[in-house]
């Protein structure tokens, strides 16, 4: 099989594709989309934006048929067949695809119809550029076969699931290349940026070695990408076998000779790419026995994304500090951020991380206003769990072993070898390998919604957790307030000339005792206007216990409420070693 794909219309948003398939013999060949991207979990139906499927055959025009929302028959022919169709690419995100005059982007799932049957042969793809946009460049991670390094040619997949794994970036990119662990990295950048790439390169090539040696040298991959579209406001990343597409703000990035130190935008960033890398062991070699073989065309549900999204997460911060990156301080505060979010509402006193897991198709990743109240974070519940395992197994084996280098253990067992693990996997590796059990307590904190002993367990290594009132209420994390209101509104809230719009109304707090909910406006605390300039000079005024009349738009009828003000919660979680000693049996003191 053979895709040749092109940026034809960039200003229509539009690829053109053409699949040539040499039939085994007559027969109707059946054609189908994904409906979801691995890594990303919630069905996506890229086949919507197929426009004008055409089939033909030795000159003739064959029969196409829909038989699903994805998927079309071609009527039979005994000679090679040709399929011409259209792709619209406007979604600017790293899950589907993007195209225009500046840059474009795609996920193969986005373009690359498979053939029933043939999802295991051997697939050439050809991309080819206009003349108009001859002088773009191409990276991706899949092997080519021809053409110039960064340029338009000729690549093979050895099937149609590896095919989906090898992302596209295009346009008049900026390339960086640089060395870790012995093996070629790049970043690429679409957009218009001006960064330090020196020291972007440098920071990743920190990150990506201490990551390889962490797995004892060995990389599921010869060479890695991480493909960067750089916008005004964005973020997100997804992880493939020797790439990651990652979707980043410009102002995340530092720019040469402006900033010297590193800014919280730009740690996120390096936590982002460091979350992705990881990824390239825990979760695309290693990985659940029910994403084996992935199913594309429906919903494959896991009870284990807590511990492939959840152990990475807690590494990729992890890795920024073990690596220099960051100091222990800031890692400390990055921890109290995910305290904060895991701890802010109730959704985490009613679903169970293991729930979150195999309800992200539908709850995850389609949250609402009522998120916090309802559900909780398998990345962020899924990242205490791992900070936890990692302390009880240096505690257990009195420092022999860590999370780290159980996991370089557990990939080699099963990640290596592609076996795939169950929900009892990694509990039974620490009993028969280290003579660690944890099974009740990895039982306890995945199937129930008790509080995790990360108090507890921190304090063992010298670090002391206290809880402080925080800025306001959308403020809340790992860092101390430096003037926080005396009353909580109960509800995180966009501040405007307008009002201030309610966004996220927590359960049982003040803003919904008052019968106020998410999407109404606030214009007036006891008839005075309030905005987003002066919210905080009027809740001053106030202490928890007092009554406000509160004037508020839901939709476009004004009411009227009252709403009496309770004390701020102690939202922030503050991390400070208070023994160095035992702290550096884990920190980099």
């Amino acid at each position: 099989m053979h895709y040749a794909i092109t940026p034809l219309d960039p200003h229509g948003h539009q690829f053109a594709v053409t699949l040539q398939v040499t039939p085994r013999h007559a027969e109707a060949l059946t054609l189908t989309l994904p409906a979801w991207i691995p890594g990303s979990y919630m069905i996506r139906d890229f086949a919507r934006n197929i426009l004008d499927l055409r089939a033909e055959a030795n000159g003739q025009a064959l029969t196409v048929k829909a038989i699903d929302k994805q998927s079309w028959q071609i009527a039979a022919s005994a000679h090679p067949i040709t399929i011409n169709y259209l792709v619209y690419a406007f979604d600017l995100s790293v899950r589907s695809a993007y195209l225009d005059q500046f840059w474009g982007f795609f996920n193969n799932s986005s373009l690359c119809l498979a053939v029933q049957g043939y999802e295991h042969h051997c697939i050439d793809l050809t991309l080819q550029l206009p003349e108009q946009l001859a002088d773009w460049h191409v990276a991706t991670g899949m092997p080519r076969l021809h053409g110039e390094t960064f340029g338009a040619g000729r690549f093979r997949a050895e099937n149609y699931d590896a095919l989906l794994d090898y992302p596209f970036l295009l346009g008049k990119l900026g390339i960086h290349e640089f060395i870790a662990g012995g093996r070629k990295h790049a970043l690429v950048t679409a957009g218009r940026c001006a960064i330090d790439a020196e020291r972007i390169c440098g920071d990743l090539a920190t990150l990506c070695e201490y990551q390889i040696e962490l797995f004892d040298k060995q990389a599921p991959f010869d060479q890695y990408l991480f493909l960067t579209m750089v916008v005004g406001q964005g973020f997100g990343g997804l992880e493939h076998r020797n790439s990651t597409a990652l979707m980043c703000s410009r102002r995340d990035l530092p720019h040469a000779g402006v900033e010297l130190a590193t800014s919280k935008d730009y740690q996120t960033f390096l936590s982002l790419c460091s979350h992705e890398y990881f990824h390239s062991w825990n979760i695309k070699t290693l990985k659940p026995k029910e994403f084996l073989p992935y199913q594309l065309d429906r919903e494959q549900y896991t009870r284990q994304l807590w511990f492939y999204e959840g152990v990475t997460s807690y590494f990729d911060d992890y890795v920024l500090h073990a690596a220099g990156l960051i100091d222990a301080d800031t890692y400390l505060a990055r921890i109290g951020d995910t305290l904060a979010r895991v701890q802010r509402g109730v959704g985490g006193e009613r679903q169970t991380v293991a729930d979150s897991s195999f309800h992200a198709w539908t709850r995850f990743y389609k949250q609402d206003e009522n998120a916090p109240n309802a559900i909780v974070s398998y990345y962020a519940k899924g990242a205490l769990i791992a900070l936890c395992l990692d302390l009880l197994i240096r505690s257990q084996t009195r420092a022999a072993q860590n999370l780290g280098t159980v996991m370089s253990a557990f990939w080699q067992r099963y990640g290596k070898t592609l076996e795939g693990t169950t929900e009892t996997s990694f509990a039974d590796f620490l009993q028969a390998t280290y003579k660690v059990n944890l099974h009740a307590f990895i039982s306890r904190a995945i199937d129930s919604t008790e509080p995790l002993p990360v108090t507890e367990l921190l304090h063992d290594f010298g670090v002391e957790v206290t809880r402080a009132a925080a800025q306001d209420d959308n403020s809340y994390g790992g860092r101390a307030a430096q003037q926080p209101l005396p009353v909580s509104l109960g509800a995180r809230f966009k501040g405007n000339a307008n009002g201030l719009e309610l966004q996220v109304v927590f359960a049982d707090e003040a803003a919904q005792l008052a019968g106020l909910s998410a999407q109404d406006r606030i214009i007036a605390f006891d008839h005075l206007q309030i905005t987003g300039d002066n919210f905080r000079e009027l809740m001053q005024r106030y202490r928890h216990g007092d009554t406000v009349t509160v004037h508020a738009f839901r939709r476009d009828e004004l009411f009227v409420t009252t709403l009496v003000w309770q004390a701020p919660k102690a939202s922030n979680f503050l991390l400070k070693v208070t023994d160095p000693t035992r702290a550096q049996g884990w920190l980099q003191l």
